[in-house]
């Protein structure tokens, strides 16, 4: 299973996979909340370039960047040192995100199925995390 993924099947993929998901479409851009509140997404689908956050050259003909939100331990364990070299341009490629990984935040332009494989578990935590964040008020 390799090859690239659509924007509108990871997006379905996402909703899919896990229990009361609430998609803002309001922008270009994806935004992927757990539950009703929906004060902090747990992943979103960028489509475009903005001011603070063009690390990525999402301008260009079909590219996209999925982004989640996981905890520190599992950040850390795939980035435990900064690295000042990383193309943020490349397609494909587990990285931190450009502007927010400080909050625990990966990234991935235009994932493969194969990278989507990868991911799941991170997908679950990010949820999982924003599910029990919702339930603490």
């Amino acid at each position: 299973m390799t090859g690239d993924i659509s924007l509108e099947a990871l997006a379905e993929y996402i909703q899919d996979s896990f229990k009361d998901v609430h998609v803002d479409t309001t922008t270009p851009d994806l935004f992927f909340f757990a539950g009703d509140e929906r004060k902090f997404p747990f992943a979103t689908i960028v489509t475009r370039d903005t001011e603070i956050d063009h690390h990525s050259e999402l301008d260009r003909p079909d590219v996209f960047r999925l982004n989640l939100c996981v905890g520190k331990d599992s950040f850390q364990k795939l980035f435990p040192e900064p690295d000042p070299d990383i193309d943020f341009t490349a397609l494909d490629v587990l990285l931190p995100h450009p502007a927010h990984a400080r909050m625990f935040w990966l990234s991935v332009l235009n994932p493969s199925h194969e990278t989507l494989r990868v991911l799941r578990p991170y997908l679950k935590e990010a949820h999982d995390l924003e599910v029990n964040r919702t339930a603490r008020g």
